[in-house]
């Protein structure tokens, strides 16, 4: 991918406050990692985040508490998707 595309897509993450563990791995990647490597870090830093948020539900309501069961139902479902795909 284009170096100037890969940056931006860091810088934008950077400022929508990503993770430190997703921004540590779009910055090997733009420095010239394969995309193996990346796709490989991105989804471990994924499981850890839903596994961060099923821990928290419990801890939450509301609103907020329907917003994060969204998430995780839509990654589930991308992430059954993706699986059935392979």
């Amino acid at each position: 991918m284009h170096r100037d595309l890969r940056l931006e897509l860091y810088l934008a993450l950077l400022l929508l406050g990503a993770e430190p563990m997703v921004l540590a791995s779009l910055a090997t990647w733009r420095d010239g990692a394969d995309d193996e490597a990346l796709v490989a870090d991105l989804a471990n830093c994924n499981e850890a985040k839903v596994l961060e948020m099923k821990e928290w539900l419990s801890t939450m309501g509301g609103e907020e508490l329907e917003a994060a069961r969204e998430r995780i139902r839509q990654y589930e479902q991308a992430r059954a998707a993706l699986r059935q795909a392979a």
